[in-house]
């Protein structure tokens, strides 16, 4: 073969090998101008908490973010930048009412500014009271009720049975779905672990309305206080079993409550 021939088979590979690479780049072009540019979020920036946040914290720094929300999942309550440029600044130092997960939207009635109060002044809702009553360990589920359980309040007192001897037993259900603030110093509800943990607390703090505060010093003076540990469920009506008996009420001689039954024997 001549340098001739040669030196035309060289060009001629070479010409063939920018053919097949220009056509290559042809198609990655089609390509990628095939393929959609996805539309931009329509959206807001809001303040969001930056990692879990346990209930009745002070807020830090660096407990806040922010974070872009479709305009379709934004709400009323959320606390939007453009409405509120400094919201990061401001809601430093706010406690919250409740607990929070990474990522969760800040709302403006889930913390408040405590203003030289206490924790658990900033916790309570408007309008109601944390009113403390004292309850022995058998007589709140067995230690097992945490802050943040709702239970039923149930008074029960004794009186001496004159005609037959023994004690009459009075007892009824007080109040009902009320919120537990505290019990003893824990303010907190434990983290989940792989098994359930008991308090020895002997005092626990409700969140209670005037009116309920009233009522349960009522009961308190007239006998011991048990609390009745609710579900998480929300109770569905009719799934109630009435009990035979009497309720407590109020009247301007004070507390009646009827008799459940009678214990013969001695007292507590």
């Amino acid at each position: 073969m001549s340098p001739r021939q040669i030196i035309v088979l060289v060009v001629a590979a070479i010409a063939a090998i920018g053919a097949l690479l220009v056509i290559r780049g042809m198609g990655a072009h089609r390509d990628a101008a095939a393929t959609p540019t996805a539309p931009p979020i329509a959206g807001q920036q809001v303040l969001v908490a930056a990692h879990d946040v346990q209930q009745g914290a002070a807020l830090a720094p660096g407990d806040l973010a922010v974070a872009l929300f479709p305009t379709s999942s934004l709400s009323p309550t959320f606390i939007r930048i453009d409405q509120n440029p400094s919201a990061q600044t401001q809601f430093v130092g706010a406690v919250t009412r409740r607990a929070f997960v990474q990522g969760e939207p800040i709302t403006v009635s889930s913390v408040v500014q405590p203003d030289g109060h206490g924790f658990m002044a900033a916790v309570l809702q408007p309008g109601l009271r944390a009113v403390a009553v004292e309850v022995a360990r058998k007589d709140s589920a067995g230690g097992y009720i945490q802050p943040n359980d709702h239970v039923d309040v149930i008074v029960t007192s004794r009186q001496n049975n004159e005609a037959g001897g023994g004690q009459q037993v009075h007892s009824d259900i007080v109040l009902q779905d009320v919120r537990v603030l505290a019990m003893g110093d824990a303010t907190q509800t434990p983290a989940a672990g792989d098994h359930p943990t008991s308090s020895d607390a002997n005092i626990a703090v409700l969140e209670l309305s005037p009116e309920d505060a009233r009522a349960l010093a009522l009961a308190d003076g007239m006998g011991d206080i048990s609390l009745a540990l609710r579900g998480v469920q929300a109770e569905t009506v009719g799934l109630h079993t009435s009990h035979s008996g009497g309720s407590l009420t109020q009247s301007s001689g004070g507390v009646k409550i009827h008799a459940f039954g009678t214990v013969t024997g001695g007292g507590r």
